[in-house]
């Protein structure tokens, strides 16, 4: 499995250069080797896009499962590194999801952060925070609430080795809300000053 990775990083590094033969010669070797890696099966596909043999791309991009997790992950990858390639992948995931907020978000903040005031605002326009806020705040929030008093009903009962546990479950969505809260808000604070 170590071989795999490290033949994938560097198929990456090439990709990223747009080194494109080299990659896809190390795609090819990834792939007779390992007939069942997804993530190879899209690389290559994405590859063959990139070079003009999209007629022939589809076939490998059917192979890879979930194109839209990957390509979303690559899309990511590519913001620091190309911007215009990373956004292109924006473009074709809004069409694959256009209810996504985080799609939106990380569009939104790619093309703020390369000067294209007009794109970020139409992609800032398109969250809908409060799908956002039920989620990422009102849901964890109300896990929280239901454990500590779950936890405290218990430790009053004497079952203090369960009380724990639920209580150590309602620190872990105290983090889980701590973490996802803070891209709600962000998403709002996005949408008012630019939706």
């Amino acid at each position: 499995m170590e071989a795999i990775g490290k033949i994938l990083e560097a198929s990456l590094q090439h990709y990223e250069k747009k080194e494109y033969a080299a990659a896809e010669k190390l795609i090819d070797e990834l792939l007779a080797a390992n007939p069942d890696f997804h993530r190879g099966w899209f690389m290559k596909g994405i590859i063959l896009e990139e070079t003009g043999r999209s007629s022939e791309a589809g076939q490998y991009l059917d192979k890879a499962g979930s194109v839209f997790t990957l390509m979303f992950r690559l899309a990511m990858q590519l913001e620091d590194i190309d911007p215009e390639r990373s956004l292109s992948y924006y473009n074709r995931l809004v069409q694959m999801d256009p209810a996504n907020n985080l799609l939106w978000f990380n569009r939104g903040l790619l093309c703020e952060k390369t000067g294209n005031t007009a794109e970020a605002r139409a992609s800032y326009g398109n969250l809908r925070p409060l799908r956002e806020i039920a989620s990422r705040i009102l849901v964890p929030l109300g896990f929280m609430v239901i454990m500590i008093a779950g936890g405290i009903a218990m430790m009053k009962r004497g079952d203090r080795a369960l009380a724990s546990i639920v209580l150590a479950s309602a620190i872990f969505c105290f983090f889980w809300l701590k973490r996802d809260a803070g891209k709600a808000l962000q998403m709002i604070s996005k949408k008012r000053k630019h939706g």
